[in-house]
Formats: C-alpha cells, structure tokens, sequence
C-alpha cells in the first residue's frame, strides 16, 4: 500500500507577498507605486514615511512652519523635508539652530566718538565767527570815530573822545585774537573731520 503526501502551498492575500519562495508567511506588504523620499512600504499601497514628508506615498511636504506648535521662536523658514529657523534683527541665532538671543548694544564706535567731536568743534566755530562778526561792526564804528577825530587840533580833542578810541583800539586786537582762534579751530575741525572717515573706513574694512 502506497502513501501519498500531499503538500499544501500557501497563498497570499492581496497586498502581500512573502519575503522568500520558501517561506510560509506572507510578510511583506505591496506598494504599487514605490515610497519616495525614503519611506518604507509597511502596509499595502501605505508608506511609512520619514520626518518631513506625508502623503500615502511620501511625496508630499510637510510645512513645519504652519504647526499650531511653532518650531522656532521667531521666524520659520519651510524646505523641502524640512526647516530651518531665523532670527529677526536684533538677535543671533543659537547654536541650537532655534534659540535667538538678543544683541548687546554696542559700545560707541571710535568714528561715532570722532563724529560728536567734531559736532562740538563745529559749534565753538559757529560761536567765534559770531563773536568776529561783533567785533567787525566794533571795527567799522571804531574807523568811523577816527574819521570824525583826524584832522582835528589837539586842542579840540575831548577826553572822554581819546578814551573812547583807545577802547576800540584795544578791542581791534581783540578782534585779531579772536581770528586767531576762528583759524585754529577751522584747521582742528578739517584734521576731525579727516580722522573720521579714516575711523569710518576702518571700521567697514573690519565688518
């Protein structure tokens, strides 16, 4: 009497197939339209995708940016599978990638303290040629006593007449002083002003 031995073979249920010829169970699942961007077939035409990316595929990207729980403190900037975070001005961006902190105020540049300099510098010469402008018209009334005293007779020259002349004599140095001055601190006002834009430029050279 002969035995036959029947053997059974397995069939899958669509969606499925089995990893080897050989094997029994029907584990790996069948995607008819291959996962992109790195997802991995898990369930039949359903892709298990990588952060970033959705869709039954995989093929589609996901804002980050749009969550109700935003990712970055301040500003979002979507990409392809991913993101990135940005600060506004103002701020640096951590080494995190996500933090921002605040910029310290810096402390007064070199062309700045220069700039003020010759701001006060400007000021003091708008002050003297003021002042030499005063003395100007001094000058003028002082001409005009001497042409109403010469030539005339010492004998008609009044007091009061000689000590009102020697004051205008005296402030006719005054005067010269003064221009002077006005002169000196033109000069020191243009040296500033050339210190500055050499402080300026040195300044960018180093951003």
């Amino acid at each position: 009497m002969k035995k036959e031995l029947l053997r059974v073979k397995s069939v899958c249920c669509p969606g499925w197939k089995k990893k080897e010829p050989t094997s029994e169970d029907c584990e790996e699942a069948l995607c008819h339209k291959p996962c992109q961007n790195g997802g991995t077939c898990v369930k039949p035409n359903m892709c298990r995708c990588p952060a970033g990316w959705g869709g039954r595929y995989c093929h589609v990207d996901i804002d980050e940016c749009r969550r109700p729980s935003k990712p970055c403190p301040q500003l979002c900037i979507n990409t392809r599978g991913s993101y990135r975070c940005e600060c506004q001005p103002g701020f640096t961006l951590g080494e995190d990638g996500k933090s921002c902190t605040e910029n310290k105020a810096p402390s007064q540049l070199p062309a700045q303290q220069a700039e003020d300099a010759s701001h006060r510098l400007s000021n003091e010469i708008q002050e003297l040629r003021n002042l030499v402008e005063t003395l100007e018209q001094r000058l003028d009334s002082t001409l005009s006593a001497v042409q109403r005293l010469f030539p005339v007779k010492l004998s008609e020259i009044h007091s009061d007449q000689v000590h009102e002349f020697w004051e205008r004599i005296q402030s006719l140095d005054r005067m010269d002083s003064f221009s002077d001055q006005l002169m000196y601190m033109e000069e020191k006002m243009g040296e500033c002003s050339c210190r500055s834009n050499e402080i300026e430029m040195a300044v960018n050279l180093k951003r």
